[in-house]
């Protein structure tokens, strides 16, 4: 057992990478790669929304619903909830069948 605590923490030294002094194995310390970019901020729910419905040809049917759902990383409470936002916001309008179209620049 000691021997495999040993080898974790050997280990986790290689991955966390070795310094000496005020350099360590992925350069000086503190510094940033210059090759990693900056995270996008989130985009909201409802941006999202509107953007997977773009992706699924303008509209949310009972037949897509799911594919929509995953690519805005929404739940069916948040679709329930951001449904008659977009709608108040003439950004969606809903159809007799139930089906949600977007309004955009793409989708009119």
């Amino acid at each position: 057992m000691t021997v495999a605590l040993l080898g974790l923490g050997a280990l986790g030294a290689c991955t966390a990478g070795a310094q000496i002094g005020n350099l360590g194995a992925q350069g000086r310390v503190g510094s940033v790669a210059s090759a990693s970019a900056p995270a996008a901020a989130p985009r909201p729910p409802a941006e999202r929304l509107i953007a997977a419905i773009e992706a699924q040809g303008c509209a949310i049917t009972a037949d897509n619903v799911a594919q929509v759902l995953l690519k805005a990383n929404l739940t069916q409470q948040q679709l329930l909830e951001l449904g008659p936002q977009l709608t108040a916001q003439g950004r969606a309008e809903v159809t007799d069948d139930g089906t949600i179209r977007v309004l955009t620049a793409n989708c009119i």
